[in-house]
């Protein structure tokens, strides 16, 4: 994965976590940390780093 993608992702979950601590913009943060978290994983699933095993 690459670290600016990365990095973009975390900024992402961190503005999320930021929002929702708002009451008024709650929604808009879970769906941030949610997306953000996507985006952090779904590479590896993608492009594995290793040999699958049995």
């Amino acid at each position: 994965m690459s670290h600016k993608l990365e990095a973009v992702a975390v900024m992402i979950i961190l503005t999320g976590f930021l929002l929702f601590n708002t009451a008024q913009t709650a929604l808009v943060g879970a769906l941030l940390i949610a997306g953000g978290a996507y985006a952090l994983i779904l590479p590896q699933f993608i492009e594995p780093h290793g040999p699958a095993t049995r």
